[in-house]
């Protein structure tokens, strides 16, 4: 029994110790967009809600490491199961493919330069050419 509580210490100190890695819901700087909340975003990055500041929603998914902290935490879904239904949606005409990009870097740039389009990228990224929605 004492064994099991040490352990169990043990795991819940080292997941505290962990540095969270947190980041934005990022659109335009010149979008009309106001704030989001998670329902929102989550309406949004699963097909369900077509419009980000007035404009055609443009959804842009990163591969870099900002991507499990928000699939976990704002979407609830991994990534094979975001992958099946945007599949699904796409298959059946609901909805035109996200687009994946490598990096901060090439999300924000997507960002900043295409009306109607939202992504996420790493708190440090967050610059005068993107506009902040949500926090994550």
């Amino acid at each position: 029994m004492n064994r099991l509580f040490v352990i169990g210490l043990l795991a819940a100190s080292a997941l505290v110790a962990l540095p969270a890695q947190a980041g934005k819901v990022v659109v335009a700087a010149n979008s009309s967009q106001g704030t989001l909340d998670k329902t929102g975003v989550q309406n949004i990055f699963l097909g369900r809600n077509a419009q980000v500041g007035g404009q055609t929603a443009v959804v842009v998914f990163q591969k870099g490491p900002v991507r499990a902290p928000f699939e976990a935490g704002v979407v609830g879904r991994s990534g094979a199961q975001l992958s099946s239904h945007w599949s699904r949606l796409v298959f059946t005409g609901r909805a035109k493919a996200p687009e994946e990009l490598a990096d901060d870097a090439a999300v924000k740039a997507k960002v900043a330069s295409t009306p109607g389009a939202i992504g996420y990228i790493s708190d440090a990224a967050v610059d005068s050419t993107v506009k902040v929605v949500m926090d994550f």
